[in-house]
């Protein structure tokens, strides 16, 4: 994982779906501010050089840049990857959608929810009311995030 100062974060892997749900984690644990944090990601099959990471001048590095690139100045999406499918394309978008749309504690609470964390339990790590969480969990759309991962996850594997 490669980060820069500023908003963004480009992620190479030699597993496609692995570098998404890192992107997804970089993405829920970003503070929500004007400033979203932009993700470009790829999938490379090769070893990881042993020397300084910044030398390494493998293909993927550039075009992962240039899809950064790309992405920069969108209002729709925060995610992208060279020749990323349509579907994948689509379903970030809405997750982009979610991710800008929630508040501190709306995104508080997806993390634990993400992580398996019960609705009870995260009223009592946030000290608030279970209906509060359960009103949290369905304002923050974390249950349609959690679809969007598994189709990721389902699509890669389909491959």
């Amino acid at each position: 994982m490669n980060y820069r100062m500023g908003e963004e974060l480009f992620i190479i892997s030699s597993q496609p779906y692995y570098t998404i749900l890192l992107s997804f984690y970089a993405k829920s644990l970003w503070p929500a501010s004007n400033f979203p944090l932009k993700c470009s990601f790829h999938t490379v099959d090769d070893s990881y050089p042993e020397y300084n990471p910044d030398r390494w001048d493998h293909p993927a590095i550039k075009a992962v840049r240039e899809s950064l690139e790309a992405i920069k100045k969108s209002k729709v999406q925060d995610f992208s990857s060279p020749d990323m499918p349509k579907g994948i394309e689509i379903a970030l978008m809405y997750a982009t959608d979610i991710f800008r749309t929630v508040t501190p504690l709306q995104q508080e609470v997806m993390q634990y929810y993400l992580t398996g964390i019960s609705q009870k339990e995260i009223a009592k790590l946030t000290q608030r009311s279970v209906s509060t969480i359960s009103k949290h969990v369905q304002v923050s759309r974390v249950k349609q995030l959690s679809e969007i991962i598994d189709y990721v996850i389902e699509h890669y594997e389909m491959e």
